[in-house]
């Protein structure tokens, strides 16, 4: 699981989530990785490499991603 932590006066917020919530533990364990800032977008710099990546103004490809492929390649 990955939560972003907030960083308030005090220290780090970590937001409570459905997750969380399920704990029944009174105590975790947390591996805390610090990301600078610019770092956290470049892992997403390959899928602009992706064949097929483009920008789109459909709100449901992730739903439908097969649907959608599919329908497309019998088109052609």
């Amino acid at each position: 699981m990955k939560v972003e932590a907030i960083k308030v006066e005090d220290g780090f917020l970590i937001p409570f989530n459905e997750t969380l919530e399920k704990i029944k533990r009174n105590k975790i364990l947390l591996e805390i990785e610090i990301i600078e800032p610019d770092k956290l977008e470049e892992g997403y710099a390959i899928l602009d490499e992706l064949v097929g990546f483009c920008e789109s103004n459909r709100t449901d490809a992730s739903i439908n991603h097969d649907t959608i492929i599919y329908e497309l390649r019998s088109k052609k």
